[in-house]
């Protein structure tokens, strides 16, 4: 039956290609597959009750189930001097059935966004399909069922030339109580590419009491997967026509993905499976070069084949622009090898942060930098490693998750520069992470390669510092807030808050350089610059208001100045200032006012519900040290009640972290200091309850309220 309802579908998708496609297309095509999906007789998707042991949950999947295909047909293509080309047809179907019990799940499960159908013209082979329908089926208490009408998405976006559309739903008529069964199916046709890897999470964000995942793969091509963090295996089978088939199963899931400190990659049970066929538009590793299912592959393999990959990529000499040759003429004069690869990285930091991307790609860096060095005279190793977003090296599944990297015989890494912030720091999603490490001089995709762990930085390198000057207004609080952020904790943020002109005159001198402009040659130089300034005001003014409602989690009233001091040039810190005004936080209480100084400690995290009983492993991107001063200016005629200072105070210390906060009066302000560590970018679950305590601690201190007596 089910392997009916798969040539089903593909058969709908092969009847509605044509040279043209548009909405009316695109409205038969969904009208279509809503009708087959429905159609299909699914025992799982009946279950009505849930059990009593998840009433208190927010919502409950009662059924969940994945369906992939893929297969290869060779196509004409006028555009491929009359020859046919490999076209690659990969469909996924996602459902799933959801009891909504609370207003949290009702509102996750009331809208939609998603792409309907994109056409793209692929040089030299042709034009590639993609497709997809959302379907949406809401079923009350009493049994009666309801498909949400075609009438009822929106469309809303459209890409370049009509080529992409894009919808939006509301469900209509959804209540807690409700139970929603959901689909969404994609469909791709490809001209000489491989399909994107996918990737099956064997438990969600709620209780499931079932999941199903069924695959069929063209036997022409290679299949290989690979389970982590005790995901179920596949059972394997193939088709009368010696496909491979793969199925997986699991009932009753009652673990579900805390939201905090959880890294899914390396803590939930999944699979990531990829499928390679021979195709123009890709590299065809070694690994993947027989047909077939590969379960679970060895990992050194794929390793050779990243290496492999890396040293046909490198072309061994590079030409640069005359800014970059620059650079690497100053770096020949400095004295160290250290000084000469942080000088040509940090100008390659800077590029990337004034122009908003990466100054060269995640290939092109080390590959670049490697000639770079050698002409300077600088030996360095060779480093293979994946990030807290990929699977281990030891479990790598495609040479394309592993990143290239280079390490000077001192220990210093030099990583793509995709969430670089300076060349005296490891980015947070490489740090801590096992790499596999060349050390010769030869060529070192033979190897032989050793073992290493990349290090980790200490809560006292990331620090984020607020100080914070208040003054009553009224019923407002006048604000002003210096923020400053060292080590990891400026990743992705100097960008955000400083304009190109501000970073190249913290970061420029050394290469020169002072202004924007002097990044734009030609007579257009001074407009061109002016424009990007302009552009990136605008942005960064949306920035800090963005911020400021970040930090209290409400908007200001007013912003009414910025200032950006510090842009973390040679791995300094990046600081700025933002001042506003902020309403809510004082009232009267008689004749005294009530200031509710916990809210000038920004947001902190508060666990409550399912959340606080874990059994899994705690992440942090980094190890953090957070301190906050407050100096609240005391109103004329005011006083700090005795009892309201005695209660601004907290200690907590323990293997995990520490929230420590004392008070003080100094003349007519009260002085108000905080101090929150978390000692590790990792915790073992066993540590939950000692880390539980420190959120605690902040989050029940961020409601402390002062209380000011009129004298």
């Amino acid at each position: 039956m089910m392997r009916k309802a798969m040539i089903t579908l593909v058969l709908l998708a092969t009847c509605l290609t044509g040279w043209a496609f548009d909405n009316d297309d695109y409205k038969a095509f969904a009208a279509q597959v809503r009708k087959e999906v429905w159609s299909r007789d699914m025992p799982d998707f009946k279950t009505r009750s849930v059990p009593a042991k998840y009433k208190n949950e927010s919502a409950v999947i009662l059924a969940s189930y994945e369906e992939v295909s893929v297969d290869q047909k060779r196509k004409f293509s006028i555009y491929s001097s009359g020859y046919s080309v490999k076209q690659v047809n990969s469909g996924h179907l996602r459902r799933m059935l959801v009891k909504i019990q609370d207003k949290a799940s009702l509102e996750k499960f009331s809208t939609f966004d998603y792409s309907t159908y994109r056409r793209q013209f692929n040089t030299g082979f042709g034009t590639d399909d993609v497709r997809n329908v959302l379907g949406v089926r809401v079923i009350k208490p009493d049994g009666s069922e309801t498909e949400v009408s075609g009438d009822d998405y929106v469309s809303e976006t459209e890409g370049k030339r009509g080529q992409e559309k894009k919808a939006k739903l509301a469900v209509p008529n959804l209540q807690v109580g409700d139970l929603i069964d959901v689909f969404s199916y994609y469909q791709s046709k490809v001209k000489e590419e491989n399909v994107d890897p996918m990737r099956f999470v064997f438990e969600e964000d709620y209780p499931m009491l079932s999941y199903r995942v069924h695959c069929v793969i063209d036997r022409k091509f290679c299949t290989q997967y690979r389970t982590l963090n005790g995901a179920p295996d596949f059972t394997a089978s193939t088709d009368e026509d010696g496909n491979v088939v793969l199925d997986a199963e699991v009932k009753n899931v009652d673990r579900t993905q805390p939201d905090y400190g959880y890294n899914s990659i390396s803590m939930s049970p999944i699979t990531l499976l990829y499928v390679t066929g021979k195709v123009d538009l890709g590299y065809l590793p070694k690994s993947t070069k027989d047909k077939g299912l590969h379960a679970n592959p060895d990992a050194t393999v794929i390793q050779e084949d990243a290496w492999n990959w890396w040293k046909s990529y490198n072309k061994g000499k590079w030409s640069f622009n005359k800014y970059l040759k620059n650079v690497i003429g100053q770096a020949k004069k400095l004295d160290s090898d250290e000084a000469k690869a942080d000088h040509v990285y940090n100008f390659m930091v800077m590029s990337s942060l004034v122009n908003r991307q990466d100054y060269l790609d995640y290939r092109d860096l080390p590959c670049a930098l490697e000639d770079i060095l050698k002409k300077c005279g600088v030996k360095m190793d060779h480093v293979l490693v994946t990030s807290w977003l990929k699977e281990p090296l030891g479990q790598l599944i495609s040479y394309g998750n592993a990143a290239w990297a280079l390490r000077l015989k001192s220990g210093r890494y030099y990583l793509p520069l995709g969430y670089a912030a300076s060349a005296s720091m490891i980015p947070s999603m490489y740090q801590g992470r096992a790499a596999s490490v060349y050390t010769g001089e030869g060529n070192y995709a033979k190897g032989p390669f050793e073992q290493a762990v990349t290090p980790v930085s200490q809560a006292q390198d990331n620090v984020e510092r607020v100080a914070v000057r208040a003054t009553v207004d009224g019923s407002h609080l006048n604000i002003s807030r210096r923020s400053e952020y060292t080590g990891c904790c400026k990743e992705g943020l100097i960008d955000d808050y400083a304009t190109p002109d501000e970073i190249m005159r913290g970061w420029g001198k050394p290469y020169g350089y002072t202004r924007y402009v002097d990044f734009f040659t030609g007579k257009n130089a001074e407009d061109k610059a002016a424009e990007g300034m302009k552009n990136s005001e605008k942005r960064i003014a949306d920035n800090f208001r963005d911020e400021v409602t970040q930090y209290h989690d409400r908007a200001p009233v007013a912003i009414t100045g910025t200032k950006v001091e510090l842009v973390g040039e040679n791995g300094g810190p990046l600081a700025y200032t933002v001042d506003y005004q902020m309403d809510g936080m004082v009232k009267t209480a008689g004749r005294n006012l009530v200031v509710s100084i916990g809210q000038l400690l920004g947001r902190h995290i508060h666990i409550e519900g399912r959340e606080r009983t874990r059994d899994c492993d705690i992440m942090r991107a980094f190890a953090k040290t957070y301190e906050v001063e407050v100096n609240l200016q005391l109103p004329a005629g005011y006083m700090v009640n005795a009892a309201s200072l005695q209660r601004l105070s907290a200690h907590v210390d323990n293997a995990t972290g520490s929230f420590e906060a004392a008070a003080r009066i100094d003349g007519d302000k009260l002085v108000l200091t905080v101090r929150k560590v978390y000692k590790h970018q990792l915790e073992p679950a066993a540590n939950w309850p000692s880390l539980l305590e420190v959120l605690d601690a902040a989050y029940t201190f961020c409601s402390q309220q002062v209380v000011l007596r009129k004298k």
